[in-house]
């Protein structure tokens, strides 16, 4: 199967969850099982899926039995995102809208935001010819900060997962990061929030991640 994203092929993230995912390229991995396991490490009941791509996590977190809404800038990841929430049965608005810097969707308020931004800068190496490609591995618009500033005027909280690098941008003034867990050596996890307040370091259980969304760990 072939559509704007080059050749798809599918996949089941959880059981009864069935995604859409291109071939090569962007394609998910243990971060997202991370995240979605992070963010529900306190009590939720709505979620807001910041920069979907694909839908995975969020499909992950209304699998788990949460309320949750996506945003996505480019149309194909778009469309990809709303095409796995029909394949998956999941009730799942994905909203075709940009995040910039002093802008935020006109959505409802929910308990946690997640995001899964770009991990890298233009200027890091080069970027990708193929622009749906380089829209979900590069930062062209917004920075790992304009996910986080726009998702705390979203939520009381924003889980994140970022290049260990990015962490001095998640830190800034009128923001602390509450929690931390690193996931392997490149990444971090953290809990953004809004206010001074002290951080808790956190051991990542991915074995607890895979089995929340019962499946067997990839090694």
């Amino acid at each position: 199967m072939s559509g704007a994203l080059g050749r798809l092929d599918v996949a089941s993230p959880a059981p009864g969850l069935s995604v859409l995912q291109p071939t090569r390229g962007y394609r998910f991995g243990v971060e997202v099982y991370a995240l979605a396991h992070f963010a529900l490490g306190l009590p939720a009941r709505r979620a807001i899926d910041l920069g979907a791509g694909s839908g995975i996590v969020g499909l992950l977190l209304a699998h788990a039995g949460l309320d949750v809404e996506a945003v996505e800038r480019d149309r194909a990841w778009t469309a990809l995102a709303r095409v796995n929430a029909r394949l998956s049965r999941r009730e799942l608005p994905v909203h075709h809208l940009a995040v910039r810097r002093g802008t935020v969707p006109s959505l409802k308020r929910a308990d946690v935001v997640v995001t899964n931004p770009p991990w890298f800068f233009p200027a890091e190496g080069p970027v990708s010819p193929d622009r749906h490609k380089a829209t979900a591995r590069t930062m062209s618009i917004a920075t790992v900060a304009d996910f986080v500033d726009t998702g705390l005027q979203l939520a009381p909280r924003v889980c994140v997962v970022t290049r260990v690098e990015r962490e001095p941008m998640l830190s800034r003034p009128g923001t602390h990061v509450a929690r931390r867990a690193r996931l392997g050596s490149k990444l971090i996890l953290a809990e953004v929030r809004a206010g001074e307040g002290t951080r808790a370091d956190e051991v990542l259980d991915l074995d607890a991640a895979y089995r929340r969304f019962s499946r067997e760990r990839v090694v």
